[in-house]
């Protein structure tokens, strides 16, 4: 339970400031969509799907936690993550033709949203305990 709030810590507030920053700056997160098509064929995008990859593996087979809805998250997360970066590495073309579709069809309402509910959760599970001491 420890590493998970550790890690309920450190991703909560991330994840709050990420959907602070698509209120503040939409249109930034809209550009950035329209520039993946440019983006694809550079070192740096091949670079980070295996970054990604590495993280959530290590995640994934280092968190065994299941004793609260959190690690469940957690673990979901880092499995999701998998597979998201596996895409990205085998067929990253196709995974941002459909990012930039679903970005036309309104997904980052979708997306700020789960940021926003994702993020204040772990940032009560990993400080609340804190408030009692």
């Amino acid at each position: 339970m420890e590493v998970t709030v550790l890690i309920a810590r450190i991703v909560g507030p991330v994840l709050l400031l990420r959907a602070l920053s698509i209120v503040l700056d939409r249109d930034h997160f809209k550009a950035m969509l329209d520039g993946l098509t440019d983006e694809v064929a550079t070192v740096s995008f091949s670079l980070v799907p295996i970054v990604l990859f590495m993280t959530c593996a290590a995640l994934a087979l280092l968190h065994d936690d299941l004793s609260s809805p959190a690690a469940i998250l957690i673990r979901v997360i880092a499995w999701g993550g998998l597979l998201k970066a596996s895409a990205l590495i085998v067929w990253p073309k196709a995974v941002v033709a459909k990012a930039q579709l679903l970005g036309r069809a309104g997904f980052l309402n979708v997306v700020l949203a789960v940021t926003f509910l994702v993020g204040a959760y772990f940032t009560w599970f990993g400080y609340a305990s804190l408030l009692g001491r």
